[in-house]
């Protein structure tokens, strides 16, 4: 690729008490991605972390270069990322999950779309997840198709490429869905009539302890939580709909 001709890329990594990854994960994006697109940022907007995942960023920050945000307290994941959509300042935005799930190398496959498209995201192709978290992942994304016309496989998959004037635009409304906000981001979008592609990404396994979404004892209250977050927003959305709307390519 020629990175003189590229558009800048905002690579924005959320961060939480990541820190037996956090270093690894970093410099294989600033290989894989910021040196490989010129003019491109590495952001990381860290979240309160407690687990040493603050004295790696402040040392990895000595040795490449990242536009490090550290919070003293835990605002939590809407509100940290609300707050982290405000950082970027290129015209097109990545964002990544940072706890390793995910392949640098595949921000390429979104990154021929951009042109074409609003927003670019990944859907994990195969799914390495734990039974239940790709039962209720399929319950979830019928659901939302059900609901709202928006049939995707992985819509709150933490890896996508986003027009920054597409993240302005719709990402201050977004508010509703509390435990999954990458979803109402992409129904929102939609709903406005943005340019929405799906393209399939690598998923790697990572330790069922390391993961800290949920828990199958969490799930119950989860569901419910997504179920009547997911009601409201339809009610809201078609009772008095949103903005323009565009010629739609899925």
């Amino acid at each position: 690729m020629d990175g003189k001709s590229a558009k800048k890329v905002s690579l924005v990594l959320p961060v939480y008490n990541e820190a037996g990854v956090i270093e690894k994960v970093l410099k294989e994006y600033y290989e894989e991605v910021i040196k490989k697109v010129q003019g491109s940022e590495l952001v990381v907007a860290e979240d309160g972390s407690t687990d040493g995942t603050k004295e790696i960023l402040a040392r990895v920050s000595e040795e490449i270069p990242i536009r490090l945000i550290s919070g003293k307290e835990r605002k939590g994941y809407v509100r940290a990322l609300k707050d982290a959509s405000k950082l970027p300042k290129n015209e097109i935005v990545f964002f990544s999950d940072s706890g390793g799930g995910h392949d640098p190398k595949d921000f390429f496959k979104l990154y021929r779309y951009i042109d074409d498209y609003d927003i670019v995201m990944g859907y994990k192709s195969p799914r390495q997840d734990v039974w239940y978290r790709i039962v209720l992942s399929k319950g979830y994304n019928t659901l939302i198709g059900l609901l709202f016309g928006a049939w995707y496989k992985d819509i709150d998959c933490g890896f996508r490429l986003i027009r920054k004037e597409c993240l302005d635009d719709v990402m201050p409304k977004v508010h509703t869905l509390t435990q999954c906000i990458a979803s109402e981001f992409v129904i929102r979008a939609k709903k406005k009539g943005y340019r929405i592609k799906e393209v399939p990404i690598t998923h790697k396994k990572r330790d069922i302890k390391e993961i800290k979404t949920f828990s199958p004892k969490k799930i119950p209250k989860i569901v419910w939580e997504m179920f009547s977050g997911l009601i409201r927003l339809r009610v809201e959305l078609f009772r008095k709909g949103t903005g323009k709307q565009k010629s739609l390519t899925l």
